[in-house]
């Protein structure tokens, strides 16, 4: 792939330090030992005749609609700073013909797996692609410290309604918002002291409320069962599931069938509840039973933070993890089970500003945790591909294995129209996790759910009880 920068201006006073949001994902991959787990491998194809030199067009005024897409990162003695670049351009992009499935799974999990150096002005690449299929589409891997997930989609489907506009001779559309103006902002919310105190006052309180948290896995005791032996501290209740050296990880992908994917998403609307409470609910009910019933969940919610009209039309990454923490007794219904998930998540919705690694360092200052200690065990994001956008043609959107992962599991769920189902895409570390766990997560995280959509008022307990048979 050949690139060509036309015009780079770099003013002194243009330089950026990261936002909390990038200075998370500078962090996992500083303690890192594999360099790839800090970037987004994903494809976007669709069910129609696809002309790459318009592609290319299209792409290229991307970049100039998308400022993200010109973002840099340098190192200005101990600090990283990041800058925009006034003017950059794509000569060409490699197209790629796949006769297999295999064949194509292979060679995009290959290029997952090979890291982008953002310190080297390579913030991602991209490859054109013939599916095996009949689909065409565009692969990115991007770094995560331009871009998050919404970040990518929100520039897959800019990019879609720019060649569309392209090759119907119609104007483009509404411009984007600056990610620039979203960094300038963000550092002003940084700046607010006494807002930041009240931040710190609420997670201090938030943390010691309950007391220690209890590290509740998808593997069930025997990881910490393992510690509690060696470390002889049979009180042990978070073990080393953070260490750099069990990083090995595979990808699972799930489907939810079609009926009670509508079922999820009827619900949701009808009792306007967010899917990922919903999901969080079914899973941490799964985890509490694989870990004697422990009424005490912590798992971290990957959020978007793009809750404004603006944001949600601005590229770049804003997206940090935020710690859930809930106590759900076992006489407390499904409903109330859930209304806890909303309560949680808008007490920590208002501190939205206050940084992911000052909560995560206070934390463990209060427990005592150290580096390679965690009390999540689950990572949950869901992405919401806007189908009712995109009903002309039948699209495909993937993510792909980056070998490598700094926690025990991450799941993503997102609707997929082309199966009119939830896809669930879990990644686990090898070395904690197998299949068979994930195929009980998966299994029973849909029956708590099932069964919570069809009686809200079934208690937690009853629940959990539902499962040992």
């Amino acid at each position: 792939m050949k690139y060509n920068v036309l015009k780079e201006v770099i003013v002194m006073s243009k330089f950026y330090d990261l936002i909390p949001s990038q200075e998370t994902m500078y962090l996992m991959q500083k303690y890192t030992l594999h360099k790839q787990i800090v970037q987004i491998p994903s494809a976007f194809s669709v069910d129609m005749d696809v002309d790459f030199n318009t592609l290319l067009k299209a792409l290229n005024i991307e970049i100039e609609r998308n400022d993200s897409l010109r973002l840099r990162f340098k190192k200005n003695g101990k600090k990283i700073q990041q800058y925009f670049l006034d003017e950059y351009k794509l000569d060409s992009v490699k197209i790629l013909t796949f006769k297999t499935e295999t064949e194509q799974n292979e060679f995009f999990e290959k290029d997952a797996k090979k890291p982008v150096k953002f310190m080297k002005d390579e913030c991602y690449r991209f490859y054109f692609f013939n599916g095996y299929n009949g689909y065409k589409g565009i692969y990115s891997n991007v770094s995560h410290m331009a871009m998050d997930a919404m970040g990518i989609l929100v520039c897959y489907l800019d990019l879609l309604s720019v060649y569309k506009a392209l090759k119907d001779g119609t104007e483009l559309p509404a411009p984007l918002c600056k990610y620039e103006d979203y960094i300038i902002k963000e550092h002003e919310r940084c700046a607010n002291k006494e807002r930041f105190e009240k931040d710190r006052q609420f997670y201090d309180e938030y943390f010691r409320s309950a007391g220690e948290p209890s590290y509740c896995g998808v593997h069930g005791p025997e990881f910490l069962e393992k510690e509690r032996i060696k470390k002889k501290n049979p009180d042990l209740k978070v073990p080393s599931a953070y260490n750099p050296l069990l990083d090995k990880a595979d990808v699972l992908q799930k489907k939810v069938s079609p009926e009670l994917s509508r079922k999820i998403l009827e619900f949701c609307k009808a009792r306007s509840v967010a899917p990922e409470s919903l999901m969080l609910l079914g899973m941490r009910t799964h985890l509490s039973w694989l870990n004697g019933r422990d009424p005490y969940g912590f798992q971290m919610l990957m959020c978007s933070k793009r809750i404004r009209k603006t944001d949600m039309r601005t590229g770049g990454c804003m997206a940090q993890p935020i710690q859930v923490r809930t106590v759900l007794s076992e006489d407390m219904t499904f409903q109330e089970g859930l209304d806890e998930f909303l309560h949680v998540r808008t007490s920590l919705y208002k501190h939205l500003s206050y940084p992911y690694i000052a909560a995560r360092d206070q934390s463990r200052e209060i427990f005592g945790f150290s580096m390679i200690q965690g009390p999540a065990a689950l990572m949950f994001s869901w992405l919401p591909i806007p189908v009712t956008e995109l009903t002309e043609f039948k699209f495909d959107f993937k993510t792909y294995n980056l070998g490598r992962y700094f926690s025990p599991l991450y799941a993503i769920c997102y609707p997929d129209p082309r199966s009119e189902s939830l896809m669930l895409h879990y990644m686990y570390r090898v070395k904690l996790i197998t299949p068979e766990h994930l195929d009980a997560l998966h299994t029973n995280t849909l029956k708590i759910i099932e069964k919570g959509i069809e009686n809200p008022d079934i208690t937690i307990g009853e629940l959990l009880d539902s499962l040992n048979g």
